[in-house]
């Protein structure tokens, strides 16, 4: 199972539970990242773009505010915020990390800001101290554009306030009254723009548990159309499904095998039919077993009669897979004595043929042949449809 997989009554469970907390639990999380990642990576980066263009367009106001430290702020500007700007745009769809990424986005508010305070203790301006409010300016509308998560934006609001005190305390000039003015200002800039994305954050998360939630009740339902009631085996309709995905691609080897329990009817009139279903489950998880999960099939025709498709095989694999699972079923050696082996026994019959010159129809009547023959001649056996063929011609 993937470390990820979540299951549709835990899902239902966080969406009956789920109050105002925008954190999954992990696996959600992971999925959560996984497929919406590089949809934010490239929210960021178009975002990040957007806010160059901007805060270059502020280079005027360098020249207004602080016109004794233009040419180093237009150097700043250019040489080192923008260049780094363009750097961050660049390597965040490769970034696999949310921390990282995230992380990589508040380093562009941090770097604009570190510039706005450089100029300001260096600036003698007369306006320097109408200069040093684009400091919560660029946090109050970066962090807003770039829809902050919580965590994030409350780091980054304290790093901030801390870049703002001590160019504060460098520079000196700033009253205590209009310090503690400054600092309750930002605290309140701060915290609209997190309860704001803390909002956003959370409906989108709800959206996504909803949406997740509508995924896998779908799945439940298709599976259950597709899966037999008693077994957990497909059904026809899934072999169905199966097929034209099998048989509309690349030609391959097919192999199938079609097996029965012996004198099941027996069994059931002498055992009653609830014991029988439990030991057609028993049957079922003996040939599930032999299967590889991801491509092979298995599928309760009806009754005791199963079916199962091996991709990439040919009969003599298909033979020994065949032989590994009536083995196997002897082996449980559940009582049947209407059965001449004392125990439950099932008859094998296996064909295999290309997807390009037999259609699944002509390879179940093959394998479906070679059971009839494994039954004529004893049963508790495993006949292929091709030693068929050798056989009458040696006769």
């Amino acid at each position: 199972m993937d470390a990820d997989a979540i299951t549709l009554q835990e899902v239902e469970e966080l969406v009956v539970a789920r109050r105002g907390s925008v954190a999954f639990p992990p696996a959600l999380e992971t999925r959560y990242e996984r497929e919406t990642g590089p949809r934010r990576a490239r929210f960021l980066v178009s975002t990040t773009l957007r806010t160059a263009l901007i805060y270059n367009l502020f280079i005027i106001c360098e020249y207004l505010l602080a016109p004794d430290t233009f040419l180093l702020a237009t150097a700043l500007h250019l040489l080192v915020v923008t260049p780094w700007m363009l750097f961050v745009a660049h390597i965040l769809p490769s970034v696999a990390s949310a921390k990282w990424r995230e992380g990589l986005a508040a380093s562009i508010t941090i770097a604009m800001v570190a510039q706005v305070l450089g100029i300001y203790t260096l600036t003698s301006s007369e306006y320097a101290a109408r200069y040093v409010y684009f400091a919560p300016i660029i946090y109050l509308c970066v962090a807003s554009i770039q829809r902050m998560p919580v965590a994030w934006g409350v780091r980054l609001a304290a790093a901030v306030f801390v870049m703002i005190t001590t160019a504060n305390f460098v520079r000196g000039e700033t009253p205590p009254p209009i310090a503690v003015v400054n600092a309750m200002t930002f605290a309140a800039i701060a915290g609209v723009i997190i309860n704001s994305n803390y909002l956003t954050s959370r409906e989108q998360r709800r959206l996504y548990l909803l949406a997740v939630r509508d995924q896998l009740r779908a799945e439940v339902s298709d599976s259950d159309a597709n899966a037999d009631a008693l077994t957990g085996l497909g059904n026809r309709r899934f072999l169905d499904k199966r097929a034209r995905a099998l048989w509309s691609g690349a030609p391959m080897q097919v192999a199938a095998i079609i097996f029965d329990a012996d004198h099941f009817k027996s069994f059931n009139d002498t055992y009653g039919h609830s014991r029988g279903d439990t030991c057609l489950k028993r049957v079922a998880a003996c040939a599930t077993a032999e299967l590889r999960e991801t491509s092979d099939v298995a599928i309760r025709l009806g009754g005791e009669e199963f079916l199962l498709l091996l991709v990439d095989t040919d009969a003599e694999v298909a033979e020994i897979v065949a032989e590994r699972i009536r083995a196997t079923i002897a082996a449980l050696g559940i009582p049947h004595v209407g059965n001449p082996a004392g125990v439950v026994t099932s008859s094998f019959g296996v064909a295999s043929a290309s997807t390009r010159t037999a259609t699944l129809e002509e390879l179940i009547e093959k394998a479906d042949a070679a059971l009839y023959v494994a039954k004529s001649a004893g049963r508790n056996r495993t006949q292929r449809h091709d030693m068929l063929r050798q056989t009458a011609a040696a006769a």
